[in-house]
């Protein structure tokens, strides 16, 4: 399951957080992968980065894209390809993990950006990118990033009791 929220509090393994449904307790065990955000510049984006970018379905074959994430290498627990953004579904969102494969400074009906052609397994798809675009660069964290107010999301199991046990969390950069 998905929560997207910011952390109340964190007590040794148990992490409280306000999140979109109200306020949770999340576990955190020696497998819980902690990640962080950098903000980067968009000139940093570059042909052979793995991203993740998030976009809104359009017709045609450029997708706008409102949030990308670069890796230095594809993480672990992160599928290729483009479909549906789990985290918000019907909402005509898109989620594409792909390699950068070409850049390309744009001007599209005066949006100055850039338009990635980003490749996966199976396919290709042109995500465009305009220059207020948020970008980061996802790095592995530790405990110490989960501090009071921090904006996350995490990827947690449920267990038969109702107990919410992270596998993953995402502490976003600030704004």
């Amino acid at each position: 399951m998905s929560l997207n929220g910011k952390v109340t509090s964190l007590k040794g393994q148990e992490l409280m957080a306000e999140t979109t449904s109200g306020p949770a307790a999340v576990k955190l065990n020696d497998k819980t992968v902690i990640r962080g955000e950098l903000p980067i510049k968009f000139s940093d984006i570059t042909p052979g980065m793995y991203v993740g970018a998030t976009a809104a379905k359009r017709a045609g074959r450029n997708f706008p894209c409102f949030a990308l994430a670069c890796f230095q290498r594809r993480p672990a627990g992160y599928g290729r390809g483009h479909g549906p953004l789990s985290s918000a579904p019907g909402s005509g969102l898109t989620m594409t993990n792909a390699n950068v494969e070409t850049v390309e400074d744009v001007a599209v009906q005066d949006v100055q950006g850039r338009v990635l052609l980003l490749k996966y397994k199976g396919g290709e798809i042109k995500v465009l990118v305009p220059a207020d675009t948020v970008v980061v660069k996802r790095v592995i964290g530790d405990s110490t990033w989960l501090k009071s107010g921090a904006e996350l999301s995490i990827t947690a199991n449920r267990a038969d009791d109702g107990a919410l046990t992270a596998t993953q969390i995402t502490v976003r950069a600030g704004k």
